[in-house]
């Protein structure tokens, strides 16, 4: 096991210190199709070892290295971001945030920050996503820390919303200013009577508690339709644009 751990770590290690991972950005558009901005996801530049990128992550959990890498995939985010529109137009850049690195001892604020003047972001256009999958051990820190980037200026999010241990207690601590409904209630949403009584239920309380609601994960047209004609705010999925560089979504 040790042997096991400590080959991970070291290989975790090897990609942050040769740079082996980039971001991919996904459109998230508006009900008229207009980009609201894009979300970064960390992609391995080649193969690294690790089956996926939720692997490295797992694995990044296990070792304690995920601060480090949490921050390294943010830097990512906001430099190759910072070349396109995100800077030139009025899109904002949706950023995953770990749990784990927001219930640190050590705020992580000021390097988020840094990294967003350095590269000339504006930091009203920046989202944190801060997934719902995980468990929560601290919810007060974890409020404290969201509070702490709000009053920065930021934007927050609920990430994978409706398949994680949080649920409505997340969304009652933290009050984000987005939801983003998770694929598994998007998909067949014009099939599954029971998926489309989750979403439209969570539609009407985001509209009274003034939270934008996404639908990611949306990869028909059937899905879209139905989403929008629920009162759903903004859009993702492979329907709505697929994942690429910097360089070939920003001239787009």
């Amino acid at each position: 096991m040790k042997d096991t751990m400590k080959g991970e770590k070291d290989s975790i290690l090897d990609i942050m210190e040769n740079k082996g991972l980039t971001s991919h950005f996904q459109p998230v558009r508006s009900r008229d199709g207009k980009v609201f901005g894009y979300e970064a996801l960390a992609r391995f530049k080649e193969n690294a070892g690790f089956t996926s990128i939720p692997a490295l992550f797992h694995a990044a959990v296990r070792t304690g290295t995920i601060a480090s890498l949490d921050m390294l995939c943010r830097e990512n985010a906001i430099r190759e971001a910072s070349t396109g529109l995100v800077r030139e137009n009025d899109t904002h850049l949706f950023i995953n945030v770990c749990p784990e690195t927001c219930l640190s001892s050590e705020p992580r604020g000021g390097a988020t920050d840094e990294l967003v003047d350095r590269w000339g972001l504006s930091r009203e256009r920046i989202i944190l996503e801060i997934t719902e999958e995980t468990a929560i051990g601290n919810y007060p820190l974890l409020k404290d820390a969201m509070s702490f980037y709000r009053d920065n200026g930021y934007g927050i999010a609920i990430d994978d919303f409706g398949i994680g241990y949080g649920g409505l207690k997340m969304l009652s601590v933290i009050r984000p200013d987005y939801v983003k409904v998770d694929r598994l209630f998007i998909q067949d949403l014009d099939k599954n009577f029971v998926n489309l009584a989750v979403v439209e239920s969570v539609a009407v309380l985001c509209r009274r508690l003034d939270i934008k609601v996404i639908a990611e994960g949306i990869e028909r047209s059937e899905e879209f339709t139905f989403a929008d004609s629920l009162g759903i705010d903004l859009f993702q999925g492979y329907f709505i644009g697929r994942p690429s560089p910097a360089g070939s979504v920003f001239q787009n």
